[in-house]
């Protein structure tokens, strides 16, 4: 990641956003931190077939692709649905899946990331409904999260996120989901979200890891106990979050070099330490916070508050109790606790969706498969989308007519053509396509 980069940037300009004397410039190959870069680390899409979406449906449809994809999301999309409802719209992820907002990217709904590997979500606004608690609609307890991360899911990074107005929570990561970071990502709540102490409806809770004592995956039948393992770094939990900042159960939690201003008149905690949690709270400043160390009911492993934290203008406990866990991958890049405030709510490279330009632009939004089939490379290979409704007969021909090969293609599947040095010629044949076309090399 480069950060406020004193230069008008090309990449900028071709992705048609205003350019910018000063910019955080993002880049597939940057660095995963914390528990995310463990487990043989995340990768996301990196690789794959890329696509620019601008619309519900095509996010959609390329999250859940089996394979390899780089999504980039322009512009606005979705809908959160009716408070209280969970009638929002759902972006249901598959493994192996990055979604990158290009500058303003707006995602209206929620991610669903369950029982998948390999995620990676950067540069977006993810918005839902308004929180409500479960007596306040007619979905109860199937009110939806923002971004929910469940199930064994593994190996997740969300990076440079604005998260508001969730309407369970905003990022839950529950059911034995593991190797998660959440990094540069500011989490907030807005008038949709019933203010706490106000009104009996308030669910102003913004992060839980683990959703009980007992809480386990039936899904993948694996409890959460050894796993929940997450990094918070470089996040900002800014205005209406009245607790769980997080609220932890089992899990060795890093919060790392964050910032806690959270204003809301029913405000219980930042940090609670629940059933076995083991969480170390590392060069954090908290300003103006009623409880910023919740020692709950003392059912914990350990939570180590290091002497590099700082706390102005606060009130309730401010002490750990134990020593917690010693973080097994890289040392993170750490800025002075007093300097946070300044660093993370700048708002050209602080934290959300900050990101106004990427060392590789994307691809144009007109490669994205609006018609019956479409043709694309993905490194080394050529793929191909049947988008009709009947099969495919795709046939590699020589320059000279020769036959070389061939393959049928289902309809609503993509397939990688088979590698050739002779192929020049791609044949097609089905219900909405015939022709022959040139390919520059197979």
């Amino acid at each position: 990641m480069i950060r406020s980069t004193r230069s008008f940037l090309l990449a900028t300009a071709l992705l048609g956003a205003t350019p910018s004397l000063f910019a955080t410039v993002g880049s597939q190959d940057d660095p995963v931190p914390g528990w995310a870069s463990q487990n043989g680390g995340t990768t996301g899409g990196k690789g794959g077939m890329e696509v620019t979406v601008t619309n519900m449906a095509d996010l959609q449809k390329y999250a859940k692709m089996s394979g390899k994809y780089v999504i980039w999301v322009k512009g606005t999309v979705g809908s959160y649905g009716t408070r209280g409802e969970g009638n929002g719209d759902r972006v249901v992820v598959s493994s192996d899946k990055s979604i990158l907002g290009l500058p303003g990217a707006h995602v209206k709904g929620g991610f669903d990331l369950k029982n998948v590997k390999n995620i990676i979500l950067r540069n977006l606004i993810v918005e839902g409904p308004g929180a409500v608690d479960n007596n306040g609609g007619s979905a109860g307890e199937g009110r939806k999260d923002a971004i929910s991360i469940i199930d064994g899911a593994t190996n997740i990074w969300l990076d440079h996120l604005r998260v508001l107005d969730g309407e369970d929570g905003n990022t839950d990561i529950t059911k034995a989901a593991d190797f998660v970071t959440v990094s540069w990502t500011k989490f907030t709540y807005t008038d949709k979200s019933y203010v706490s102490g106000v009104k009996d409806w308030s669910h102003r809770y913004c992060n839980l890891l683990g959703g009980s004592d007992t809480d386990s995956s039936k899904v993948v039948k694996l409890s959460s106990k050894g796993r929940l393992n997450v990094t918070f770094y470089k996040t900002w939990w800014g205005e209406g979050v009245a607790e769980r900042m997080p609220r932890v159960r089992f899990g060795k939690v890093h919060v790392a070099n964050c910032l806690f201003n959270s204003k809301d008149p029913g405000q219980g905690h930042d940090i609670r330490a629940a059933y076995k949690a083991d969480i170390l709270v590392d060069g954090n400043l908290f300003l103006g916070q009623k409880k910023p160390i919740d020692l709950f009911d003392g059912d914990f492993t350990a939570i180590t508050v290091k002497s590099n934290n700082v706390f102005t203008n606060c009130s309730g406990n401010t002490a750990g109790k134990g020593t917690a866990f010693v973080p097994p991958y890289a040392t993170l890049a750490m800025s002075p606790a007093s300097a946070l405030e300044t660093e993370l709510t700048s708002s050209t490279d602080g934290a959300g969706p900050t990101i106004t330009s990427w060392g590789k632009a994307p691809v144009p939004v007109a490669s994205v498969v609006h018609q019956p089939t479409n043709l694309q490379r993905a490194g080394e290979d050529w793929t191909f989308w049947n988008g009709g409704a009947r099969p495919m007969e795709v046939e590699l021909l020589g320059l000279d007519g020769r036959h070389l090969s061939s393959l049928s293609i289902p309809a609503g599947t993509r397939a990688t053509l088979p590698r050739s040095a002779s192929a020049r010629l791609l044949r097609l044949s089905g219900e909405d396509v015939r022709h022959t076309r040139f390919v520059p090399g197979l």
